[in-house]
């Protein structure tokens, strides 16, 4: 489905009236979420990418599928720490899309699509076991479905992107800017940080990250913290970023999505049924 009438504000939530949300939850229980977050990224794209992301693939997927789309949720946990970043901890941002679902529930939403467009090990985490508390001790949600859908799963060339280390800030994302809201991108101001660190954050994406004890002992609990060295915190290579491959990109992605939650959507019937399932072996030394 995409949309004729240009004034008409669906699927953006935040753009509709209560007699518009009214009249949709008549016809459908169904509304994307878009996650995203305010952080570091590079000298060259704004901190909002993130969310800026979120906000048009939510907008796209929706326009797509005729489903509503709610406001993208900036709250999340970065790790980072340079200037501009805004952290909440893992704890808090999980409380807030539980809240924020547990709202959307009481007016009669049933699935939830979370249109994850912030990685980070720590809020994946957190967001994961959230969800599943959620559903495991809200009442409120024994009939709905929630999808925790990251974003990049549906871009083309993800595979090789991460391969190469392309984590954050580098092409991928520097291209989808460019393709959405190039005015944003200040590709003359692009830096790296130097040398063994821009060679170690492509490695891994925690190497940001660097361990502090006050005692070197297995039982100590370590300090983790940004790395003070780091001042640019790109992870990848941006410098290979274009137009092209963002439209690309976005297009893959909202296209990808929407067949997903198309087909989520008609196999939804709101009764739970067993699945399979291996818990995570214990480990005793």
């Amino acid at each position: 489905m995409t949309k004729e009438n240009t004034n008409d504000p669906f699927p953006v939530m935040e753009n509709m009236t209560v007699k518009m949300v009214r009249e949709y939850l008549g016809k459908k229980k169904s509304i994307i979420v878009p996650l995203g977050v305010i952080e570091q990224h590079g000298y060259h794209l704004p901190l909002k990418t993130d969310a800026l992301i979120a906000s048009h693939l939510g907008r796209m997927i929706g326009e797509r599928t005729g489903i509503l789309t709610a406001p993208v949720i900036y709250q999340s946990f970065s790790g980072g720490g340079l200037d501009g970043t805004i952290n909440i901890s893992p704890a808090v941002m999980s409380l807030v899309v539980s809240d924020t679902l547990l709202s959307l529930a009481s007016q009669g939403f049933r699935n939830f699509y979370l249109l994850l467009c912030h990685g980070g090990s720590e809020n994946i985490r957190a967001l994961d076991n959230a969800l599943k508390l959620l559903l495991r001790l809200n009442p409120a949600f024994s009939d709905a479905l929630i999808a925790l859908m990251p974003s990049w799963k549906f871009r083309a060339d993800d595979d090789t992107a991460l391969k190469e280390g392309d984590w954050h800030a580098g092409w991928h994302e520097t291209s989808m800017v460019m393709a959405l809201e190039p005015d944003l991108v200040r590709i003359d101001e692009l830096e790296l940080d130097p040398e063994p660190l821009l060679k170690m954050q492509i490695e891994h994406p925690d190497n940001y990250q660097h361990a502090e004890k006050i005692v070197d002992d297995e039982f100590v609990v370590p300090r983790m913290t940004q790395r003070p060295d780091i001042k640019v915190g790109v992870m990848g290579h941006p410098e290979r970023a274009s137009v092209e491959i963002g439209r690309k990109l976005v297009e893959d992605a909202v296209k990808g999505a929407s067949a997903k939650i198309m087909e989520l959507e008609s196999k939804t019937d709101g009764v739970y049924k067993e699945v399979a399932f291996t818990p995570e072996p214990i480990i005793l030394i």
